[in-house]
């Protein structure tokens, strides 16, 4: 009887997970084997670029035991990485930050590169609140570019804008949707209009309502056809390592000089780079891969140096033009 208590209890804290998270060191790949363009005058030889990610899930007791042990897993209280989404909603929530990453990618490399891709701003619905007077209009990914004659260039002037409303008043939304925002192409019929009646905010009732998360976003359209190919990816942090990707790509292989390079960082349409977490343990994932220079945002600095080795040369970058002055010069003390 001793021996099966002792085994159902087992079984139970092999099983049962407690509200914590454990940030282990994931994989790296190469970018250009996940990136198409079509119609450029693109080289099948390729530089070595690298995404990283981490390994990330909830863990049991009996987990919990072996992870804390680890010098190199990180086990952080699961409010930390869910914040306020539900388990439920998480992973759909990654691969839309994903999405709007490669996104942001491609537009970021293009316009390094100098190409013209008509660019409209405006304020993409990120999310739809489970009480929403728009839950049946608008989706994730469509871009919001005016509101009555307004026109909308960024999520603070279209919160703005929303404001000086009422509840129960009628506003017109301009909007291009989700599946034009990313390479419109030769349409020009790609803004949709739609009547919208302002709800009460839950919290502050004198307050007008949507029940949308917007952010700033872009619509642009390229001179060819690029896409990114990331099953079962998530999260935005592969930004910096994708532009990077596309621009060498485009200049047929040549950025790093034969060497191997990994980047970490979310990434502005502008080309700016944006913070990640997980850097230690996307530090000793990209050494693991053999790369000899990781990029990582200003913030990261420290926490990437903390797990580099000597034969890791760590660069912190804050635009996709340090980024690529930096592998250049990597390349150049290195032939």
């Amino acid at each position: 009887m001793t021996a099966i208590i002792a085994l159902v209890v087992l079984l139970i804290l092999s099983l049962v997970n407690l509200p914590e998270w454990a940030i282990a060191p994931g994989k790296a790949q190469e970018v250009a084997k996940l990136i198409t363009i079509n119609g450029a005058r693109d080289s099948s030889k390729s530089g070595h670029i690298l995404m990283t990610d981490v390994s990330l899930g909830p863990v049991s007791p009996i987990q919990w035991l072996f992870d804390k042990t680890d010098p190199n897993i990180d086990l952080v209280p699961s409010s930390a990485i869910l914040g306020t989404t539900p388990p439920s909603s998480f992973i759909p929530a990654q691969l839309d930050e994903m999405k709007q990453s490669k996104q942001a990618a491609t537009v970021a490399a293009l316009s390094y590169l100098g190409y013209n891709l008509d660019i409209i701003h405006g304020a993409i619905v990120a999310g739809i609140a489970k009480v929403s007077v728009v839950s049946s209009i608008l989706h994730p990914g469509d871009l919001i570019t005016r509101v009555n004659k307004v026109t909308i260039s960024s999520a603070e002037q279209f919160v703005s804008v929303i404001s000086g409303f009422k509840p129960k008043e009628s506003v017109t939304l301009g909007y291009i949707p989700a599946a034009l925002v990313a390479n419109r192409g030769s349409s020009n019929s790609a803004q949709k209009v739609v009547s919208v009646t302002l709800g009460s905010h839950p919290g502050e009732p004198s307050k007008p309502y949507l029940g949308i998360d917007i952010s700033n976003g872009v619509s642009y359209r390229t001179p060819f056809p690029v896409s990114i190919s990331t099953p079962g990816i998530g999260g935005p942090s592969a930004g910096l390592a994708f532009t990077l990707g596309i621009i060498d790509r485009l200049l047929g292989g040549g950025l790093t000089r034969g060497n191997t390079i990994a980047a970490t960082g979310t990434i502005s349409p502008d080309g700016s780079v944006g913070d990640v977490g997980g850097v230690p343990q996307k530090t000793i994932a990209v050494e693991r891969a053999g790369a000899k220079l990781f990029l990582v945002p200003p913030q990261e600095y420290k926490a990437a140096m903390s797990k580099a080795t000597p034969q890791l040369k760590i660069e912190a970058v804050s635009t996709i033009k340090q980024a690529v002055a930096d592998v250049e010069k990597f390349g150049s003390s290195s032939s």
